[in-house]
């Protein structure tokens, strides 16, 4: 079996620089921070006193980054990836200056992390995802999990590098380490390669005729898009909730700090993994079906988390890389999902519904895992919580039904 149709190559042949940017320009930005967050949980500590609930309360920021993912993603439905994507990348290169001069002050710190947030989501898959999906259909599924490809290298090395940035110069390195990565990488890149397929005269006409607050009634009543919100929220939110406090989590079964910041590194390296394999087949195979067998693996990884004060590096390390799969697989899932089933017209904001999910389960998410601690002491109920929604996610998938004859939505 030929791995690309013809039709398939000549996609590529065409498009790859997008694939090449997005790849670069996502790795580089707001999106890898969730892979190296937890790095600075202990250093603001020391130098600050906060405690890890109170700095786990700068998550309700993902909420309100949440409810706007969708209105951002209609807009850039109508203008465009590049109309927001650029400026938004210098925008987070402030948020991270800002950042690195912090003041004792926990609002300073609040004001910052919110900006970030905010800003940042526009930066992520919501419209990066678009530019790539734009341009392909053959091969989609593969075309995504190669622009995630950076991502994965950037999640692999950065924290090593951030540890030792912050290891020498307190959280002040690492957020300047964030900020000229971003900058000189990031949107050099992006602004080189990256944009989308517009639509035709005809599309236009159809877009606007739905735009502004009739949208979402008819997107919301497709119970298609609820089950694919409910499947994304509950996978991808335990998840970014698990890595916002991971190194400190692994430090508390008994793993020595250095080695818990290299395990961060193979969650990245095992999402790449769940991105790859499930761009490989999913142009072949029944995407909810894929998004089931990923998505259970979590379920065991937590398991065995919550049930051992002391797992062990190897047995930690393939808890880690469960959770990793099933979030690489979720990246790819939900673009493709989203084409698939209701094509092009509404793309962005129907993949702002599924950040807003996302978002939502992520924000509250990660500011239980902090106060859960400081409740109790320990990351147990924490972990038994997201065994449970990993469950939920995994369950909702087959719930989508076949693929459609013709992907489309009822927008008129």
């Amino acid at each position: 079996m030929e791995l690309l149709t013809n039709e398939a190559r000549a996609e590529w042949r065409a498009h790859w620089r997008v694939v090449v940017g997005t790849g670069i320009g996502m790795a580089s930005c707001y999106a890898v921070f969730s892979f190296v967050a937890s790095l600075f949980v202990q250093p603001l500590q020391d130098e600050f006193g906060w405690t890890r609930g109170q700095q786990a309360l700068s998550h309700n920021a993902n909420l309100v980054a949440a409810f706007l993912a969708p209105f951002i993603g209609a807009y850039i439905d109508r203008v465009g990836v590049r109309k927001v994507l650029l400026p938004a990348i210098l925008l987070v290169v402030l948020c991270y200056v800002a950042l690195a001069n912090l003041t004792a002050s926990l609002v300073h710190f609040y004001v910052a992390m919110s900006a970030l947030v905010l800003i940042g989501i526009a930066t992520t898959g919501l419209s990066f995802t678009r530019a790539v999906t734009s341009w392909f259909d053959k091969s989609r599924g593969l075309a995504l999990a190669v622009s995630r490809a950076g991502l994965t290298i950037a999640g692999a090395l950065l924290p090593i590098l951030l540890y030792a940035a912050i290891e020498r110069h307190g959280s002040r390195g690492g957020f300047y380490v964030l900020a000229a990565v971003a900058l000189f990488i990031s949107f050099p890149v992006t602004w080189a390669l990256v944009h989308d397929r517009r639509p035709d005269a005809g599309e236009v006409v159809r877009s606007k005729a739905v735009a502004g607050w009739r949208l979402w009634p008819r997107l919301l009543r497709d119970r298609r898009i609820l089950l694919l919100c409910v499947a994304a929220g509950f996978t991808y939110g335990p998840a970014v909730g698990l890595l916002s406090q991971l190194q400190p989590l692994l430090v508390s079964k008994a793993l020595e700090p250095k080695m818990a910041a290299g395990l961060v590194s193979l969650l990245a390296v095992s999402t790449f993994a769940g991105t790859a394999i499930t761009g490989l087949l999913i142009d072949r195979v029944w995407a909810p079906a894929l998004g089931f067998l990923f998505t259970i693996g979590p379920v065991v990884g937590c398991a065995v988390l919550y049930a051992l004060d002391a797992p062990g590096v190897p047995l930690a390390a393939v808890c880690i890389v469960l959770i990793g799969l099933a979030q690489g697989a979720e990246i790819d899932l939900a673009g493709f999902i989203i084409a698939r089933y209701f094509g092009m017209r509404a793309f962005a904001a129907i993949y702002g519904l599924t950040v807003l999910a996302i978002g939502s389960c992520a924000a509250v998410g990660a500011i239980l895992v902090g106060l859960v601690h400081d409740w109790f002491g320990s990351y147990d109920i924490a972990l038994l919580s997201a065994g449970g929604c990993f469950l939920v996610a995994a369950l909702a998938y087959p719930f989508l039904g076949r693929y459609p004859d013709r992907p489309d939505i009822d927008l008129d």
